[in-house]
């Protein structure tokens, strides 16, 4: 699924270079859940935002899905952002004026499904992480872990094939990271996902199958 040849990824902040990713060589198998780990600034965040066409490499080769990705225009990203990933973060990125419902609603206005088929998907996808009876509310009005069941539900809508986590627990007492993590746990399975989440917290990591070690912009451990 995903198939990345000494990735690169150079910033310029001022007159110093920050070499996030230095070379990164890796192979992702379709429905893999693996777990990337490493101290900050290690690089794990910038991969995944590689992954995800959230950024483009400096140097190298990204194949995902079978997509050469590094060579996409602005306009090929978007589209495959659409049609290929989720993603999840640790701050939610709810849109705070829109209730749960058009939250997850919202991915697929720009995918330019029919509205009748908009809402009974994201009912659907609201009833699946146990907010059925919360699809009016605004984010304000949700708590944290709802917060966070409402992106996961807007990760699902586009029926990826690769989600993407990002700390997706970092904001959330350990109770309800667990039921967070068992509500992905359950949608990798269901749903034949790749998932690939970024972590500093070893116990959510063991929900993984395989874990990624990074440092200085390399994998150490794979």
């Amino acid at each position: 699924m995903v198939a990345a040849r000494d990735l690169h990824r150079t910033y310029t902040m001022g007159r110093a270079e920050v070499h996030a990713l230095a070379g990164v060589t890796l192979d992702i198998a379709e429905g893999a859940f693996i777990a990337v780990m490493g101290p900050s600034g290690s690089g794990k965040s910038t991969l995944l935002n590689l992954i995800g066409g959230l950024d483009r490499a400096s140097v190298g080769s990204l194949r995902v899905a079978g997509q050469e990705i590094t060579t996409l225009d602005e306009n090929g990203l978007a589209f495959y952002r659409r049609r290929v990933c989720g993603f999840i973060f640790q701050s939610f990125n709810l849109v705070s004026s829109m209730t749960a419902l058009q939250n997850v609603e919202f991915p697929l206005v720009f995918a330019r499904v029919p509205r009748a088929e908009r809402t009974r998907r994201a009912r659907y996808l609201l009833d699946a992480v146990g907010l059925g009876d919360r699809v009016g509310h605004r984010p304000t009005e949700l708590s944290g872990g709802e917060q966070q069941r409402v992106a996961v539900a807007r990760a699902l809508a586009n029926s990826p094939r690769v989600l993407l986590a990002d700390e997706p627990t970092g904001n959330l007492d350990s109770h309800t990271g667990a039921e967070i993590m068992a509500l992905l746990g359950r949608a990798h399975q269901e749903a034949h996902l790749t998932l690939l989440m970024v972590t500093h917290d070893p116990g959510v990591a063991a929900h993984a199958q395989q874990i990624l070690r990074m440092r200085d912009g390399q994998i150490q451990i794979d």
